[in-house]
This record gives structure tokens, C-alpha cells and sequence, in this order.
């Protein structure tokens, strides 16, 4: 009897558990998705494409609402380096998903 009522009480501490860890992964999904989203929806601002260069600098293709452009990073400094045509954008993606099935 007392077999069969440690079973038991395994079992419903094992669901209880599970119940916990669930409820905490969709409340900890649910938050990350509240602080990186804006409240219509989708980033504001996204990085396309990232260079690294020497000396800790990099360039960054970054969309902005629904503007592009063209960021340089060094230590301690960003600038702003050239606006991007959607154009430009939607072409470099169509050469990008090319090469990618091929």
C-alpha cells in the first residue's frame, strides 16, 4: 500500500512540476516578446548585414521603420555612412536568395 501511494505522489509532484516550468517558459516567451516589439508589431529597427573590419570597427546594413542605411561602428563611435535605396535592398535580396538555392 504504501508502494503504491509513493507512486502517487511522485506522479502528482512530477505533473505539478512540468505545470510550473510550462506556465514560467510561456510567461518568460511572453515578456521577451513585450520588451523587444513595439506595440504594432515586427522591430523598429533591424540589422541586415554585418561586416567586421579591423580594429574592432564594422559596417552594418540597418533598416529603420522603412528607411536603410548604411552604419559604421568603431570603439566608442557610430556614424551614419549612406542611405540605401529600397531598391537597392530589394535586389541585393533577390541576388542573396539566388545564390543561397543554387
Amino acid at each position: 500500500m504504501e508502494v503504491a501511494f509513493a507512486a502517487r505522489m511522485l506522479l502528482a509532484l512530477a505533473v505539478v512540476g512540468a505545470i510550473l516550468f510550462g506556465l514560467q517558459y510561456l510567461g518568460k516567451a511572453g515578456l521577451r516578446r513585450r520588451l523587444t516589439e513595439p506595440l504594432g508589431g515586427g522591430r523598429l529597427v533591424t540589422i541586415l548585414e554585418t561586416t567586421y573590419l579591423p580594429n574592432a570597427a564594422s559596417l552594418h546594413v540597418v533598416r529603420i521603420g522603412d528607411a536603410y542605411a548604411v552604419v559604421g561602428r568603431s570603439a566608442g563611435f557610430i556614424a551614419k555612412i549612406a542611405d540605401v535605396s529600397p531598391d537597392t535592398i530589394g535586389s541585393w535580396r533577390a541576388a542573396r536568395g539566388a545564390s543561397r538555392s543554387a
